[in-house]
Order: structure tokens, then sequence, then C-alpha cells
């Protein structure tokens, strides 16, 4: 069975051959890896796209020979949002949740690796509904503007909401205790700098013993310990990609900032169960 790379690298000499050469100049699509979730959001992005655009994988070629008119590029990872595009170019980017652009460059367009605000704030109460105080964690210099609307979001629905900058996950230990009696759940934000298998073992740790849910950034990281997640998979993420890259392409305008159009509420019920944890559970365990 093939490698996922060398999937990919078939996948691109296929798109390339079926190709209409002036739309082939036009966009683009760079992945920082030709496997793992970059390639499944990739695949959605192509399928909700409709046309061929053919993929370079950064992983095969740092320095890969883009077409000299590309007008727009499709960027899955920091990796690809990071490398050298030429100017006039727009970089429509995901699954690089923490990746601030050099400015000046190209237009970048970062396709939000998380829900939108009010969303979020709605379904975490629907599935905790005495929820009134929450912490969220974070690094410096990250998602600060998402953290000043997520907190107008909250406090518009009776919640207080306390930022929690760190450091590094070895400051978590302490800061959890210095907030236990102080919140109803947690939330730790899409910040690579934070999470390691020891933070994912202490924040799921203290959420059992304290009865207080702990709401992860992903979907797979319900698996370790979190009762829950909201967030944009990789066939949202892909459809908000494609999306944004045909509007480019027709002439239109984007914000910096697109929130995919949904996101998935992911469970873990076996968790809540087994440690008591407030939260009204779906008959099925997910939902949307």
């Amino acid at each position: 069975m093939a490698k996922a790379p060398q999937k990919l690298a078939f996948l691109a000499v296929l798109l390339a051959c079926q190709a209409l050469p002036a739309r082939a100049q036009l966009a683009g699509a760079v992945l920082a890896k030709g496997s793992g979730l970059y390639f499944d959001t990739y695949l959605a992005f192509q399928k909700a796209y409709g046309r061929p655009v053919v993929p370079f994988d950064l992983s095969e070629n740092r320095d890969p020979k883009l077409p000299g008119s590309l007008r727009v590029v499709a960027a899955f990872g920091t990796r690809a949002a990071a490398l050298e595009y030429p100017k006039g170019v727009t970089v429509i980017y995901a699954l690089a949740p923490t990746y601030t652009p050099d400015l000046p460059g190209p237009d970048f367009v970062l396709i939000s690796p998380l829900p939108e605000p009010g969303s979020a704030v709605a379904t975490y109460l629907r599935l905790q509904p005495g929820l009134k105080r929450l912490a969220v964690f974070y690094s410096p210099g990250n998602f600060d503007f998402y953290l000043d609307n997520l907190g107008a979001a909250a406090k518009a629905a009776g919640i207080e909401m306390l930022r929690v900058q760190l450091s590094s996950p070895t400051d978590f230990p302490s800061v959890l205790r210095s907030l236990l009696g102080r919140i109803d759940a947690f939330w730790l934000l899409p910040d690579p700098a934070l999470i390691d298998m020891t933070s994912l073992n202490v924040l799921g740790e203290f959420s059992c013993s304290n009865k207080i849910p702990f709401y992860a950034p992903s979907c797979g990281l319900t698996n370790y310990g979190a009762a829950a997640a909201f967030a944009p998979g990789y066939r949202q993420t892909g459809v908000a990609v494609a999306s944004a890259l045909k509007t480019v392409l027709a002439g239109g305008k984007l914000p910096g900032l697109i929130f995919p159009a949904e996101a998935v509420l992911t469970i873990n019920a076996d968790a809540i169960r087994k440690c008591g944890l407030p939260l009204v559970l779906a008959p099925e365990g997910k939902g949307k």
C-alpha cells in the first residue's frame, strides 16, 4: 500500500494532467506534510472546491517551484503558511493556529481553528447549564483578538471569563491549584506551546478529581481526559478554505480571519460519567 506522501505525489501528477493550464496558474495548494491531518484537510478542500488544484508537499521539497502567475494559495500548516510567496498572492492558511505573518508581503487570510465565539459560548452553555465561570488557557501573544471576542460573548451570556496566560506546560499544576473554587470549567486553546502528554494528563486528572469539565481544542484530545471539544474538524476547515479561494478568484475581498461555517461538538461520555462531571449528555454522546 502506498504511503501518504507517495499518494500525494501521484495525486499531484494526476491533477496536473487534468487541470486547465490557466486555472493551474491561478491557484495552488501547499502542504507542510503530505500526510495526516494536512492531507485529510487538503482532500476535503479539493472535494469542496470541485476543480483540480495541484498540491506541493514541503516534506518532499522544501523549496517548490510555484507557478509564477499564482493569484491565491491554500496553505495547510505553519511551514506552508510561512513559505515565501510573491507580493500580490493571497495566502489562505489553515492548521497554523499561532502563526503570525510578517508584513509587508502577500495578503494573508487565516481560517480559524477555533469556532465562532458566540457559537462556542452557546454550545458549552447548553452542555453545562450551570457554567458561570470559565477559565481559558493560552500563551502570551497568541489569540488576543479571539479572546476579546470570546469575552464579549461570554459576558452577554452571563459567564465570567478568566484569561489565564501560561508560559509553558509546567505552569499548569500551580495555576490549576490557584483556580480551585473559582471556576466551573476550563478551556485549553489550540496552542502548541502548552500541549504535551504531561500537560494533558495534568489537566485530565485535575478535571476528574475536582469535577470541573476540561474543554479541549480539538476532538482528538477528548481521548486524553477532556470532557468535550467544540471545534471545526478537517472537513469544515477544508470547506472554508475552498470557499475563500473561490471568493478570491471571483475578485472578492476577504477579512483577515474567517471562522468555518460549522464546528463539531465531540463529547467524552465515558469520562463525564466516570468523573461525575456536571454536563448534560445527549443520548448518542456526540453532536454538532
